[in-house]
């Protein structure tokens, strides 16, 4: 591989390259785009690329590049797009990372990374705007210092291992509630893209990634329940909480998320009804809610109108209505599927229902006395 002195942008992407990476590149120290994506590069990653430092994006996204993420690449200090994606790397995420301080994208997804997420990435790398972690080894709780990023418009830490609670000040990211989609970084021939989880499909965005405005915490181990402030994030388009260990009720205000157009809420341990005012949701063309235990009729009208796959509500036993087999007039449909892990609220409906049941069957039982009583009939 010969690289011409001089160059600005070396885009070898979308070849059949392979072996180790050519230390001669770093000879280049004019280079600003280093695109090596979709090859078969292997081996380490050479830790003289610190000397480019006139780097603005780096993609060795679908290689086999393995080892450590070299502590050098802390020196690109004008570094704005960091793709990782899709190789063999291990270990931490290398501390050095902290001092790309104009870095927009960081997308370390598809690796065999062991380590917790950072605190660090939301103390000093504040304007991101896409950070991928998804599909590693990452463990322990999501830190809140992720909240300090107010760009952050596309996180993805799906199909790791993390747990605990899903951070309150989620809430609070502003890149998620406004509108505001601009891009400083735009240009020296180099085109952004990320791949995301939607609609039950693996998409790729390239252009439109502007418009990428996701939360996707699938497949993890988070538990607790779904922070009513998540509700804020006004201009979410996806959001992924599914095969997780979440609890409680589906927050009654979802649908204040009016920009929603992929919803999956499957495989958790959800309680109470589908509330009413995910009708509103009228973007919303993919959802799924199954494997939850969720009661009560399905709402009808506005947006459940086109909701016709009921695989989409499969193993909630208590759900009723279009597009269910399940009539809700057998009312007995509605409860009789409460078991002992329910939700406080749920066993609190359950024998309200039955309270309700007892307290007719009383009154109704008085009324015949007295009535007996008028017709001397008692005795």
């Amino acid at each position: 591989m010969i690289i011409q002195s001089g160059l600005q942008l070396v885009n070898l992407g979308n070849n059949r390259f392979n072996g180790s990476i050519p230390a001669h590149l770093c000879e280049k120290l004019s280079i600003i785009i280093l695109d090596l994506s979709n090859n078969n590069f292997s081996g380490f990653l050479p830790m003289c690329l610190g000397r480019l430092i006139q780097l603005r994006a780096i993609d060795l996204t679908n290689n086999t590049i393995t080892g450590d993420i070299p502590s050098s690449l802390g020196s690109l200090s004008q570094l704005r797009s960091l793709h990782l994606h899709n190789n063999k790397f291990q270990g931490n995420i290398t501390v050095a990372l902290h001092n790309l301080i104009d870095l927009e994208t960081l997308d370390l997804g598809s690796n065999l990374l062991t380590c917790n997420i950072p605190p660090w990435i939301g103390k000093s790398l504040s304007k991101l705007r896409i950070l991928n972690l998804q599909s590693n080894k990452l463990t322990g709780k999501i830190p809140t210092e992720l909240c300090q990023i107010n760009h952050l418009q596309h996180l993805n830490l799906a199909n790791n291992s993390i747990t605990g609670n899903i951070p309150h000040c989620f809430g609070n990211l502003t890149g998620m509630i406004t509108s505001d989609f601009n891009f400083t970084y735009n240009g020296f021939g180099y085109e952004e893209n990320v791949e995301a989880y939607i609609k039950g499909l693996q998409l790729k965005y390239t252009k439109t990634t502007r418009f990428l405005v996701s939360l996707d915490l699938s497949n993890n181990k988070i538990d607790g329940e779904i922070p009513d402030v998540l509700m804020n994030l006004i201009s979410l388009k996806c959001l992924n909480l599914s095969r997780n260990l979440l609890s409680g009720h589906i927050p009654k205000s979802i649908g204040n998320i009016k920009s929603m157009e992929s919803l999956d809420l499957s495989n958790n341990k959800l309680s109470g009804q589908i509330p009413p005012s995910m009708g509103n949701l009228i973007f919303l063309s993919y959802l799924n809610l199954s494997f939850n235990k969720l009661f009560g009729p399905i709402p009808v009208g506005n947006q459940f109108n086109t909701f016709n796959d009921p695989t989409m509500y499969e193993g909630n036993n208590g759900l009723c209505g279009k597009p269910l087999p399940r009539n809700c007039k057998e009312s007995n449909l509605l409860y009789t599927h409460v078991g002992d892990g329910e939700s406080k609220d749920s066993l609190h409906g359950l024998s309200w229902f039955y309270t309700g049941l007892v307290s007719v069957s009383l009154l109704d039982l008085w009324d015949l006395l007295v009535a007996c009583t008028l017709l001397g009939f008692g005795g």
